[in-house]
């Protein structure tokens, strides 16, 4: 073996500048970012479309994020936990990005231009599950140390959060065909409402996720 080829996989053996979880922490926080940029836009009745452009922007980092971190993924020889679960772990996170993404297009697509109380009621579960996902993210570097209650309670936490959207959205819904009598607001309200609700079933689908890598180093 020639000296080239054996420092070159001494280095990828070694290597100790790569910080794999900060990865999914830098990933969570830019879909926190998406999500408060979402509340924003529909913090007053009328719509701000220029904070919903902000989200595509953010969206963008949050691809570029992951396609870096992949790469390192691609040339990394050993990592803290199985490289195909750190790279479940990375789309995932992606995936609630690009959701709050979608929010934000559909209601340019759909011209929804005011808010109600149920999508403010979205708004801020969707912010707190966000915030709780950068948390777990944070322990997760600690998986090691087995602080499995800890991550644990902020894993339950999520899911209750999406257990509001859920509530949430069948209230919404259920006022939405009771009471409204334009055709065009319920699909433009329906399409919102059920996006929305995604955007928490993601981010529960990360925590499980999580769980599930926990579970299986007990």
């Amino acid at each position: 073996m020639s000296d080239s080829i054996f420092i070159k996989i001494k280095n990828m053996i070694t290597r100790g500048d790569v910080d794999y979880f900060q990865m999914f922490v830098e990933g969570a926080e830019i879909s926190l970012r998406a999500a408060l940029a979402l509340q924003i836009a529909f913090r007053d009745e009328q719509i701000n479309e220029t904070e919903l452009d902000k989200i595509k922007e953010i969206e963008h980092e949050g691809d570029r994020h992951v396609h870096k971190s992949i790469k390192i993924l691609e040339d990394a020889f050993i990592t803290p936990i199985d490289q195909t679960e750190l790279l479940d772990i990375l789309k995932g996170i992606e995936e609630v990005t690009d959701h709050i993404d979608d929010v934000a297009s559909h209601c340019y697509m759909l011209h929804i231009d005011q808010t109600d109380e149920y999508i403010e009621g979205f708004m801020k579960t969707m912010v707190e599950a966000c915030q709780k996902q950068v948390d777990l993210m944070a322990h997760l570097r600690n998986f090691k140390k087995l602080k499995f209650k800890e991550m644990d309670n902020i894993i339950t936490e999520i899911n209750a959060l999406e257990e509001a959207a859920d509530r949430i959205y069948l209230t919404g819904m259920r006022e939405l065909f009771s009471q409204e009598k334009n055709a065009i607001t319920i699909i433009r309200k329906q399409g919102i409402y059920s996006r929305l609700e995604d955007v928490l079933d993601s981010i529960e689908d990360v925590s499980d996720g999580i769980k599930k890598v926990l579970v299986s180093r007990l």
